[in-house]
């Protein structure tokens, strides 16, 4: 049977009235590959639509990032100022320090020098009233123990004495115990030997402000007491080299 224009019209026809039979020409006429394309663009179509999605939140992301990291360097940039300030400030509070630290050791100079003076004027003439003469300069020891002043004198026969005091802005009474024992050390006289400083001794210590404590301790010790005014307290003898 011979298939005709005519009958290929009339399938045609056919077609279109009856949706079911269109279905099941397609899968006669068409590919598998053609049926799924449909769907294959829908699909394409939903994962375009995935990936825009994706596309404009990673793009939100990097806005934040930058913006995140525009805060970073802002907040770097003001740890920096600050460092930078407060590494100023200590380089000016080293320069306070040491300028305070210069003066106070001037000013220690100063005191140190004022009380060993006046301890040294006071001594001479106490001792000048009591009949000792002075043979040598006055002076004093910077050794491994220092004593601020050394008098060498002679007593009225002619003996050799010498005159030590330690001199204190205020004298207490562990000052006066310090110095005792630094003298009844032997050691230590023995050094003051090898410096010339051969004994017997006569010892002071002498304060600017003399504690109340000060003169008992002295007492205890046998060691005489000098302030501004004069003796204190005469020592209770001479201490031998």
């Amino acid at each position: 049977m011979t298939f005709t224009v005519s009958d290929f019209h009339t399938l045609v026809e056919m077609a279109y009235k009856h949706p079911e039979w269109r279905a099941e020409l397609r899968q006669l006429v068409l590919t598998e590959e053609i049926l799924s394309l449909p769907q294959v663009v829908r699909e394409l179509a939903e994962a375009q639509k995935e990936l825009a999605e994706a596309q404009r939140e990673l793009a939100a992301a990097q806005v934040r990032t930058e913006q995140r990291v525009e805060e970073l360097a802002e907040a770097q940039k003001r740890s920096e100022d600050r460092l930078s300030r407060v590494e100023a400030a200590v380089e000016k509070l080293a320069i306070a320090q040491a300028r305070t630290e210069t003066e106070l050791r001037n000013l220690s100079n100063r005191v140190g020098s004022t009380e060993e003076e006046e301890a040294e004027g006071v001594l001479r003439v106490v001792l000048e009233a009591k009949g000792y003469r002075l043979v040598g300069e006055p002076f004093n020891l910077r050794m491994d123990g220092d004593v601020d002043v050394v008098l060498p004198l002679e007593d009225a026969d002619g003996a050799p004495v010498w005159a030590l005091a330690e001199a204190k802005v205020r004298l207490g009474w562990r000052g006066v115990e310090a110095w005792a024992h630094r003298m009844r050390s032997e050691d230590f006289r023995a050094r003051l030997a090898r410096e010339g400083v051969v004994g017997p001794y006569l010892v002071y210590v002498y304060g600017m402000r003399v504690d109340a404590a000060a003169r008992p301790a002295a007492e205890k010790h046998g060691i005489g007491v000098l302030s501004s005014q004069g003796e204190q307290l005469a020592p209770a003898g001479l201490i031998a080299a």
